[in-house]
């Protein structure tokens, strides 16, 4: 099973979970069952487990009371990760003041999130040492840093000391052992700031050792806890034998009911809270004297949740609650501290700026882009131009005074200011990593200044395996990019020249996998201006006096349409219609043996290029674009008819005609069933058959593997062969 080769947005790509995922059995046993014949008795285990709270710690004295409503004498009290970054508190108290509410609950263990090295192994080893519970990290090697490596144990915990590290413990509940293994996301690597001391191994292999290392303890009953996201522990119940349990993290899925898999066999269940301490995970299971499951229930308790009147459900521990006001006490000032005034809304949303151009996300460009043309006096660049990672922006800013507490929690991870010295083509190649997740969320995607780009999200993006960084598939969606010059016009950007680029200190160290930022540092072009983010924007608000802004056209999602007159496209921008005499003139296809066959079907109208005058005769070619140009080819007659795909909204505008064209014709049902599937790839047999039945001719597959993925090149060969 190939299931690590996953980019970090697929882990990101389901927030939340509705009810109605397999529960398993509706509830437990009142009490426990006698199996016939063996007098065992079956055993009984509550987990209470939290995630992704991110220092957000306002619910947290109704915590405190819901877990001592729902403990019991046979529960555990589990984290997944991420209690650090995402509000004032944790730039205060750097996770101590969180740790102290942990402490008091009595965790029993917690394993490491990404963002628990946020402030680099130091912040962590201290966080650790404070600790009242140990913590577990199977696929963590601490041996070479010196903060963690003293705190760190390769056996397993028996049941582990407080303050330090196992692979996994046991712990006794009840008079039974249950074993809890640990897994933190080897993306770690990227998404934060562990240091070159820590190594990150396979998971799946990490796991099964553990499992296997516990089993041979005589351990039947085994939780881990994941910070891997839901995609990848979907894929981790499969791919390890032994789990019973996988409490989740880093995805901030919602899951209101346990999901079940191979319930069949030996059953094993994922659970996941969601995110912000907005919930409380309980999850009641039974096992068989085998240590198999045989009945589970879970629920999410809303921490949060109101009455009709507005009134708290659950009502704070008024301990907790008088604690945190002295946590919350120092944090007033610093809150209330004016620093700026907007007359708009200036949207900070997860789903905005991962997604698309916002005018905060201008707006912190544009101040990013400011200071360092102040500071960098470099001669021979072209220009100065901004990109910053859409997940370094954590909340929007509402209209009238900016606080200085507003701005803290928008931008709470503290990145140095850096400057890059890079070419165009490296500019371009980190726009392309930039909007490769964008279909997921991907805290990678770009806001910008002093440039404008086009890109298409119906082309396929950049994979990167996500434990050797390395690039495993090449990414075709950025169109066009632009640098704005200084009376506000566009120049298309020289490949070759070079640019100074304001970004933060985490993207420059290839943070978000911007790997031509790290290339461009390794090369020793770039510049570390030791100044705080927040307050190079807070620097940016006082000479704006008052913001006014709105969203500057800077990003474009084409969607499979042409590029725009404005941006060098032809007038009109009819992506079905026949490409002008000068589309013909690909730069990128003289090498390829069928540069002569694609000119004449671009002449012809058959296949057009891309804004940057590629052809790109190697891309493989999805199912959208093949029927548009088999739909050209053989001047398919349109249809109105409805083609019964029960996924035809996903098919693009400019691709729906020749869809239905082709549906109309009997061509496509040799290709597709039930669903279209338009971002798919088709291999060169299937595209044959489709243009066989499109043309009413036998396709010589001119040399072409039948098995292999059709190309834009090879498609043009399988078009002409079947036209003459």
């Amino acid at each position: 099973m190939n299931w690590r080769n996953k980019t970090f947005g697929k882990l990101l790509a389901i927030s939340t979970i509705v009810a109605g995922l397999a529960s398993g059995a509706a509830g437990l046993p009142v009490s426990a069952a006698d199996p016939v014949g063996t007098g065992a008795k079956d055993y009984q285990l509550r987990v209470l487990h939290t995630n992704d709270t991110h220092a957000h710690l306002d619910n947290i004295a109704r915590r405190v009371t819901a877990v001592g409503a729902a403990r019991n004498d046979h529960t555990l009290l589990l984290d997944a990760g991420d209690v650090f970054s995402g509000t004032l508190y944790f730039n205060q108290f750097s996770g101590l003041a969180d740790l102290f509410f942990m402490n008091e609950l009595k965790y029993d263990a917690m394993t490491f999130g990404n963002h628990e090295f946020d402030k680099g192994p130091g912040t962590l080893a201290e966080f650790i040492k404070q600790a009242k519970f140990p913590f577990v990290s199977a696929n963590l090697d601490f041996s070479a840093d010196s903060n963690l490596k003293g705190l760190s144990h390769s056996g397993l915990g028996k049941p582990g000391e407080q303050g330090q590290i196992y692979p996994a413990v046991i712990k006794e509940i009840a008079g039974e052992k249950v074993g809890i293994i640990g897994l933190t996301t080897p993306e770690t690597s990227v998404l934060s700031s562990p240091g070159p001391g820590i190594k990150f191994a396979d998971e799946v292999q990490s796991a099964q050792k553990q499992v296997d290392a516990l089993e041979a303890e005589g351990v039947n009953k085994i939780i881990v806890l994941s910070h891997l996201g839901y995609t990848v522990d979907q894929d981790l119940a499969e791919a390890v034998d032994g789990i019973d349990v996988i409490v989740g993290g880093h995805s901030h899925t919602k899951l209101s009911a346990p999901e079940v898999h191979h319930a069949e066999q030996e059953p094993t269940l994922i659970v996941q809270t969601g995110e912000y301490n907005q919930n409380l995970g309980q999850l009641d299971v039974t096992f068989d004297s085998t240590g198999k499951l045989t009945a589970w229930k879970g629920e999410l308790i809303a921490l949060d949740a109101k009455d009709d009147a507005g009134n708290f459900l659950i009502k704070s521990d008024a301990a907790a609650e008088a604690k945190l006001k002295e946590y919350a006490a120092p944090l007033e000032e610093l809150k209330k501290t004016v620093i700026g005034k907007s007359d708009v809304v200036l949207d900070g949303e997860r789903g905005s700026v991962r997604k698309q151009e916002t005018n905060l996300g201008d707006l912190i460009a544009d101040g990013m882009r400011s200071k360092v043309m102040s500071i960098v006096k470099e001669t021979g660049v072209k220009g100065y131009v901004t990109i910053q990672n859409g997940g370094g922006i954590r909340a929007s800013i509402q209209a009238g005074d900016i606080t200085l507490g507003d701005l803290l929690t928008t931008m709470p991870f503290g990145n140095n200011l850096t400057a890059l010295k890079m070419t165009g083509a490296e500019i371009t190649a980190a726009l392309e990593n930039g909007v490769s997740g964008v279909e997921n969320g991907e805290g990678r995607f770009p806001q910008v200044s002093g440039l404008r780009f086009y890109y298409d999200s119906t082309k396929p993006g950049e994979v990167i395996d996500d434990v050797t960084g390395k690039k495993t598939q090449n990414g075709q969606r950025i169109v066009k990019v632009q640098i704005q010059n200084e009376d506000g016009t566009y120049t298309d950007i020289d490949p070759k020249a070079f640019y100074i680029v304001a970004t933060n200190s985490f993207m420059a160290a290839g943070g978000d996998f911007y790997a031509s930022m790290k290339q461009a540092k390794d090369d020793g072009r770039f510049y570390e201006l030791n100044l705080v983010d927040y307050e190079v924007f807070r620097e940016h608000l006082d000479q704006t006096v008052t913001v006014k802004a709105a969203s500057q056209g800077r990003i474009t999602d084409l969607k499979g349409a042409a590029l725009p007159a404005e941006a060098g496209g032809a007038a009109p921008t009819d992506p079905g219609s026949t490409p002008d005499t000068g589309s013909v003139g690909f730069t990128d296809i003289s090498s390829d043996p069928h540069a002569a066959l694609i000119k004449e079907a671009a002449a012809a109208g058959i296949v057009q290029g891309y804004g940057d005058g590629t052809f790109r005769p190697a891309a493989k070619v999805t199912r959208a674009e093949f029927v548009v140009m088999v739909s050209r080819a053989f001047h398919v007659p349109e249809s109105s008819v409805a083609t019964g795909y029960t996924d035809i909204s996903d098919v693009p505008d400019w691709a729906l005609p020749a869809v239905k064209a082709l549906k109309a014709a009997g061509a496509l049902e040799a290709l597709v069933d039930q669903s279209f599937l338009p971002k798919n790839t088709l291999t060169v047999k299937e595209a044959a058959t489709v243009i066989a039945e499109a043309s009413g001719k036998d396709v010589n597959l001119a040399g072409l593997s039948a098995d292999s993925k059709v190309t834009r090149s090879g498609l043009v060969l399988l078009l002409t062969t079947a036209l003459k």
